[in-house]
This record gives structure tokens, C-alpha cells and sequence, in this order.
């Protein structure tokens, strides 16, 4: 390249202006000499003077950007091929700055040899930079026009109004159903999707539309070609062209999922208006800043107001005002929120406060609610006085009691007081002849009686039934029975109306003074209950004060401490199943074949308890149901499974209180058939006194007994004057002679008698025969020669475990037979 001044054409001064207004750049290519001139506006424009360039230096080599070299040349070649009439081509050109200048490069073939062989090149520069870089801008915003109608859902359409042809947009053409399509749509298209309803109005306000400078929102419904019905709104603007009618451009979205929602919205905004309206709690929503903008009638009925009156009011300066609101657990109102209790108008409301907020998690407001009440704090007052009052005379209940006498318990050390203990006589009579309202209207005007009679500070409690309780704070001697003698007088004055043909209601008091803060309450009444028992026995209508040495005084609470025993030895396994054999008078070497089962309680010492230390207590205290399913439960699960293949008889004695239990056969049944226990290798035995205890429950459990293979004893026979006739009314088939007559057997002919008289009618009735009470072996050979078959006596065998008695048979029978027991 030269870049020399000498140049194929001379720079004029109205050269050079030309170039310069018009911005280009010259450029001559000689292609015999294989150089290049460029103006001096080619080197200014790149920011050059020709002095910059060196000498032979290809300039186009050397300026042309490394991206654009390759078209540029290919350019040139195809125009010198004779593949094109002209050079054109966008290239860049470093700029002395290092900046890059975009430049629109043309020329063509100026000269030619005679074979029409190029030779000489002329061509210009124009910079365009600036054009290129709007045109960037513009694609670029483009781009960003497209992204955002993409994330908007908007279809985007124009309508030529003199040529009446329609173009949309991709997104147009789905809202309505159909496929994206480059060419016009045809205008029944748009037509024949309108929905019937609205197709004449859309048309109508499209047709207003054109010639309209204003931008228009046109709402309507449409059908698409899958036939669903969907909701569209069009925002249209007539836009104005020289030499044309114009154009009417618009967008168009699918607006049926607002609707939807909108109508959603609505139908539960006025489902929860509705609600509010309905319920009883007053509502009052409000701003952030506390002022009303809704409230339901019953907060109107709350306040008596008129909804006018509240809403716009600050709900914390309207409770502040109001003299008919009076709050009891805070003063200021801002606390709402925390479960405030105010009294308005008289009645009770608790407010509580629920803050609304937005999807943002930002408040909006604050929704209150206020719920009456008054009738529920009444009821709780009403309960919690009845939790500790006796509901038919109004004195404290046994839970209260309990309470006091706990509380004057642990300060017994410094401030002894007295327990009295009230038993009512002769209240049954007046229950049964005069009946319970009689009975209770007397229980009413007792207490009321006994209360005159009382200091202030007393404690004076209904137990339950007919017993009465009262803490008396001064337990000095002479005040105790002054309060004592009183309370009797007050009781046996009472006139309950009714003449019971007998004793007139009295009173026994027991009396206890506590000063040891170590005592249980429970020992505590029990001392007071001993007391009042000793009054009874001496006669009734006295009162008695504790003393605990003496015995005959005690004997309740030593019960009731055996019944506590004997609770916890059941939940301990701690009672012990014990056996005495029942053999047989004829044949002494016979296998025993029945063993009756007894109980002993292992003390927690160690010591074996027999059972008259635990058996009256329990059924003086209602535990010997208790006492004699454990004992049942006991044996089949240990030993049901061996008796049948050890041919042993297992013998219960039954309680009054357990034979009268309804469901005693259902829990025979269900744990002989849990512990696999043949019942025909039972036998249970029932006393008189048991049998006519309930009678009816009673024959119903010896028939189911004896049905399902029992057997069943007469225990105790002849004991009682009705023994005999039991012997009629029960299907029993064993009877047990009492052993009152068996020890006296050889001294006195009358119980000898009796026996032989027994044997005889046992035998009669095929019934088998047990003497009880065999100590020694003259009464052996006496029964003997009466016919008594079988006996049961510390003679014959002392009662052992039942588990020993088990392991010797277990083992005796092992000898001959090891396969025959599995344990």
C-alpha cells in the first residue's frame, strides 16, 4: 500500500469539501501496482493523518476487525469474479483510540483491460457507527418488548382499516384457539369467535374505536374453537397514516381467571359477611391505625349504635370514651390483643385481637372479637361452688373438707383443733318409711341446726349420706363437748315431720384432737369415725373421744389399714395360694384327689399372715369380690393347665359379696377357657349365709356351674335353720357338715345325731358327703362308722403351698410316666 501524496487523482479544495459534509472516506485500489490511496477524510474519520500509517503497510490488514476480515475479502473477490455489479459490505475499523468504528464499505471496477480484466478499484467509507448502534438499541429493546408481552400474556394484533385485513400475533392467535399463523387473518375470523351475546357491541365499539385518538378498553366474551367460553379484554388505539385510512392496533388478554377469581372473591367475601352477620360473637375489623371499617349487628347490639355511629371511629378512643365500658384486666385498650375481659353494659365480653395480614406478611389491620360471657363466668362460679359445696344442704363437700383438713394438718404443730366425726341414727328408718325427699329434707334442717350451734371459724362438711364432718379450731376439753352436746340437742330437735313408729333421729359424735403435723387426713377422719363407732356401741345419741389405747375404740381404723395391706399384697403379688387335702375315711392310702384352696398374705417382713388378719376386714370393706377373682385368676393361670393330667380337684370358697356379682360365671368362663382350666375339675363352695344373701344371682352361678361340669358344695351345712331347704332350691352335689358338730363328735349324742342324720339324707339325695374339722383320730373312726366318706381336718393334712403340693404330685406322678405332664 502507498500512502504516499501522490495520488491517482488530485484533492481540490471542493474535493476535500465534499467529502468532508459528506462523511466519507475515499478509498483507490490499484491493482497493477497493488497499492492503495485513501483521502485524507478516510484517515480523519479513524482519527488518523496520513503521517500515522507506515510506508507499505497493507492498512486494510492492518485496521480491519479479525471477525470482519473474512467477509470483507470475500466481498471483494466475488465483485472482481464478476459474481456481483459492487462491493458492499459492513466491516469494523480500528479507530486510533482503539475503539472500533463501524463503516459501510462499497465500491466498484473503474477500469479494465482490453480483455476486461479489473485494474483499477475506486470505492467509499461512510461511518455508521451511530446507525449500528441504534439499530442495536433497537433490537435490543426489541428483544425486551417481546420478553415482556411474553410475561404479560398480552396478544398483541393491528387491524388496516382500508384494507380491512387483520394481523396477530402469536399469543393473539392461542387466546384464541387457533394455530400460530404468519399471514392476515381473515376479519370473519374475529367475527365468527365473538360470543353471541356480546357480538354486537364489540363490533359496535371496535367500529367506535377507529378515528378515536383515546386509548379504549373493550371487555368481552369469545369462543374459541374448542368451544369453551372464555372472557377478553382489548385495549385498542386508531393510530393515523399519510396516504392511508389508518390502522386500529391493540392488545388482548384472556381475563377469565380474574373474573373467576373476582366472582370467587365475591361469593366469599359475602359468605364471611354473611357468616359474621350470623354468629353471636360481636366482630369489628379496623385499619392499621385503629379506625372501624366493619362491624357485624351484634357488635352494633354490643354497643347500641348504629353502624353510621362506629365505622370510621378509632376503636381505641371509643372504648376509652364510653362510661359504659369498664375494663378488668387492664386499663389501656391497646391490649385487646391479649385476651381482655371488659364489662360492657353489664355484661361480660372477652376480647381478643387477630392481627390481618397481607400475602406479604405486612399488617393490614386487625380483626376483634368479642364474646359474651356472662352466662359462662356465672356457670363457672356455679360450678366451682358446687366443686366444693354439697349440693343439698349447701355446707362444704368431702373434697373441701379434705382441703382444710389438709391445710390445719400442717400447722397441727402450732395449732392443735379437733375433727368431729357426725353419724346420724336412725336416718334409714325415716329414708324407708318416709322416703328419700323426706330423708332429704331432714338431712336440710340439720345442717342448718348443727351450723347454729357451731363457732364462726368451724368447718362443717356433708361427708356423704348421713355423715357429717366439722374442724373445730379450739380443741380444749370443755368447748369440744359443749359443741358436742349441742349438736346432738340441735339433731335429736329437728322434726322431720313423719312419726317412723320408732327412736327419733339422734346423732353419735366421734371426737379427735391433731397436734402431730405428721398424720395422714385419712388417719386423721379415721380416728374421728373409730371414735364416733365406740359412741354407737355404747348406745347411740352420745359422743365419744378418740383414744388409742384401747382396742374395742381402734377397730376401724386397724380394718382399714388391713384393707390398705391387703391392696397393696394383691398389686405385690404377695398373697400366697395355699391347699388342704380333702381325703378319703374309707381308703387312708388313697391318691387325695381334691384340695380346697386358702389364702395367706406374706408380710413384707416375710412373715406368713393368716387369714383372719385380712379376710373380715376385706369383707367388711367390699374387697372380698376383689380378693377371691385374684385368687381364681391365680390358680388357673399357674396351675389350670396340669389339673386334668394330675386328676387333681381344685375347691374355691365363694364370698356373699362375690356370689352376688352377676357377671362371676362370664369371668369363670373367660379365664378357664384363657389358662386352658377344665371345669369339671373345679368345685366351688357356697355358705347359707352367701346363698341367701341373693338368692336369684346366687342359683343362677351354682346352675351354670353345675351345668358345665362343677361341682358344687353346701359349705357350713347345718348351721343355719334354712339349711335343709337349700338342699331343695340349689342343684348342689356335695354337702360340707359344719365342724361344730364334727369336733364334738364323740361327747355329745345330739351332734352325732345330727351327722348321721346328714349322711343318711346325703345319701338319698346321691349327694357326697365332707366332714370339716377333723383334728384327731377317734374322730376319724367315729365318721367312719356313720358313713361320712370323706373328710378334710389339720388330722388328715395341715394346709401347705399349693405350689408344693403341685411340685410333690408333679413328681410322684413323673416316676411312673415321664411323658404324662408338661409344665
Amino acid at each position: 500500500m502507498n500512502n504516499s501524496p501522490t495520488s491517482v487523482f488530485e484533492e481540490t479544495d471542493q474535493w476535500k469539501l465534499a467529502l468532508e459534509v459528506a462523511g466519507l472516506g475515499v478509498w483507490d485500489w490499484d491493482l497493477r501496482t497493488k497499492t492503495t490511496i485513501y483521502s485524507e477524510s478516510w484517515c480523519r474519520m479513524l482519527g488518523y493523518t496520513r503521517t500515522d500509517f507506515p510506508d507499505n503497510a497493507d492498512l486494510f490488514l492492518l485496521l480491519v476487525h479479525p471477525d470482519d476480515r473474512e467477509r470483507a475479502i470475500e466481498s471483494g473477490d466475488r465483485h472482481l469474479a464478476g459474481h456481483c455489479d459492487s462491493i458492499e459490505t459492513e466491516l469494523r475499523l480500528k479507530h486510533k483510540d482503539g475503539s472500533w468504528v463501524w463503516v459501510l464499505d462499497r465500491g466498484a471496477v473503474v477500469e479494465r483491460d482490453t480483455d476486461g480484466t479489473p485494474l483499477r478499484v475506486m470505492g467509499v467509507q461512510t461511518d455508521i457507527t451511530k446507525q449500528k448502534q441504534a439499530e442495536q438499541e433497537a433490537n435490543l429493546m426489541n428483544e425486551r418488548f417481546k420478553l415482556a408481552v411474553a410475561a404479560s400474556e398480552i396478544g398483541i394484533w393491528h387491524f388496516d382499516v382500508g384494507a380491512e385485513r387483520s394481523y396477530w400475533d402469536g399469543k393473539t392467535c392461542e387466546i384464541f384457539g387457533l394455530a400460530p399463523r404468519a399471514s392476515e387473518i381473515e376479519s370473519e375470523t374475529w367475527h365468527r369467535c365473538l360470543h353471541p351475546d356480546d357480538r354486537s357491541e364489540a363490533e359496535r365499539q371496535h367500529l367506535a374505536a377507529i378515528g378515536d385518538d383515546q386509548v379504549m378498553k373493550l371487555p368481552y366474551r369469545i369462543i374459541r374453537k374448542d368451544g369453551e367460553t372464555r372472557h377478553v379484554e382489548t385495549l385498542a388505539k386508531s393510530v393515523s397514516t399519510q396516504g392511508t385510512a389508518g390502522y386500529l392496533v391493540g392488545t388482548i388478554r384472556d381475563v377469565t381467571d380474574e373474573i373467576e377469581a373476582a366472582r370467587a372473591l365475591h361469593v366469599e367475601k359475602e359468605r364471611y359477611e354473611t357468616t359474621l352477620r350470623a354468629i353471636r360473637d360481636a366482630v369489628i375489623s379496623t385499619t392499621v391505625e385503629g379506625v372501624v371499617n366493619f362491624a357485624n349487628p351484634s357488635a352494633l347490639e354490643m354497643l347500641s349504635v348504629e353502624e353510621g355511629e362506629l365505622v370510621g371511629r378509632n376503636i381505641f378512643a371509643l372504648f376509652r370514651s364510653n362510661e359504659g365500658i369498664k375494663a378488668f384486666e387492664t386499663d389501656n385498650p391497646d391490649d385487646f390483643g391479649t385476651g381482655v375481659t371488659l364489662e360492657i353494659r353489664s355484661e361480660l365480653y372477652r376480647c381478643k385481637s387477630s392481627p390481618i395480614l397481607s400475602a406479604m406478611g405486612d399488617s393490614c389491620g386487625s380483626v376483634y372479637t368479642f364474646q359474651n360471657v356472662s352466662e359462662e363466668t356465672r356457670r363457672q362460679k356455679q360450678l366451682a361452688y358446687a366443686a366444693h359445696h354439697d349440693a343439698l344442704t349447701g355446707l362444704y363437700n368431702r373434697v373441701a373438707f379434705d382441703r382444710a383438713l389438709n391445710k390445719a394438718i400442717r400447722t397441727a404443730a402450732d395449732t392443735a383443733f379437733a375433727i368431729f366425726y357426725l353419724d346420724l341414727d336412725h336416718f334409714k328408718a325415716l329414708n324407708d318409711f318416709a322416703g328419700h325427699a323426706a330423708g332429704d329434707e331432714a338431712l336440710k334442717a340439720i345442717a342448718k341446726a348443727v351450723s347454729a350451734c357451731l363457732p364462726d371459724d368451724a368447718i362443717f362438711a356433708r361427708l356423704g349420706g348421713d355423715e357429717f364432718a366439722v374442724i373445730v379450731r379450739d380443741p380444749a376439753t370443755d368447748a369440744v363437748h359443749e359443741i358436742a352436746g349441742n349438736a346432738i340437742a340441735a339433731v335429736q330437735a329437728v322434726d322431720p315431720g313423719y312419726d317412723v313408729g320408732g327412736p327419733r333421729l339422734g346423732c353419735s359424735i366421734g371426737i379427735t384432737v391433731i397436734d402431730d403435723p405428721s398424720i395422714s387426713a385419712s388417719d386423721a377422719v379415721a380416728e374421728a369415725d373409730d371414735a364416733c363407732y365406740a359412741a354407737k356401741s355404747s348406745g347411740r345419741n352420745r359422743f365419744s373421744l378418740f383414744n388409742e389405747h384401747k382396742p374395742n375404740v381402734t377397730s376401724r381404723l386397724t380394718a382399714a389399714r388391713e384393707v390398705a395391706d391387703l391392696t397393696a399384697a394383691l398389686d405385690e403379688c404377695r398373697v400366697i395360694l395355699y391347699a388342704q387335702e380333702i381325703r378319703s375315711l374309707e381308703r387312708s392310702g388313697e391318691d387325695c384327689k381334691r384340695v380346697e384352696i386358702l389364702a395367706r398374705l406374706r408380710n413384707r417382713d416375710g412373715r406368713i399372715v393368716g387369714p383372719d388378719a385380712f379376710i373380715p376386714a376385706a369383707e367388711r370393706f367390699g374387697m372380698a369380690t376383689v380378693l377371691d377373682r385374684w385368687i381364681i385368676r391365680k390358680a388357673f393361670e399357674d396351675y389350670g393347665h396340669l389339673l386334668e393330667a394330675m386328676d387333681l380337684k381344685l375347691g374355691f370358697n365363694l364370698s356373699a359379696q362375690t356370689l352376688c356379682d352377676p357377671s362371676l360365671w362370664s369371668f369363670v368362663e373367660d379365664i378357664a377357657s384363657r389358662y386352658r382350666t377344665p371345669l369339671s375339675q373345679i368345685a366351688f363352695e357356697i355358705t347359707e349365709t352367701a346363698a341367701v344373701s341373693c338368692f336369684d344371682t346366687a342359683n343362677k352361678f351354682v346352675s351354670k356351674s353345675r351345668q358345665r361340669g362343677c361341682q358344687v358344695s353346701l359349705d357350713d351345712f347345718g348351721s343355719g335353720l334354712s339349711s335343709f331347704d337349700y338342699l331343695r332350691r340349689f342343684p348342689i352335689n356335695c354337702i360340707k357338715i359344719d365342724g361344730a358338730f364334727v369336733e364334738r363328735i364323740g361327747d355329745s349324742e345330739v351332734d352325732r345325731a345330727i351327722v348321721a342324720a346328714i349322711v343318711e339324707l346325703a345319701k338319698s339325695l346321691r349327694f357326697d358327703v365332707v366332714a370339716e374339722k377333723i383334728e384327731t383320730a377317734d374322730i376319724v373312726e367315729q365318721l367312719h362308722d356313720l358313713g361320712v366318706t370323706h373328710g378334710q381336718g389339720y388330722h388328715l393334712h395341715r394346709p401347705e403351698p399349693l405350689d408344693d403340693l403341685v411340685q410333690r404330685r408333679l413328681h410322684s406322678a413323673n416316676r411312673f410316666d415321664s411323658k404324662a405332664f408338661v409344665v
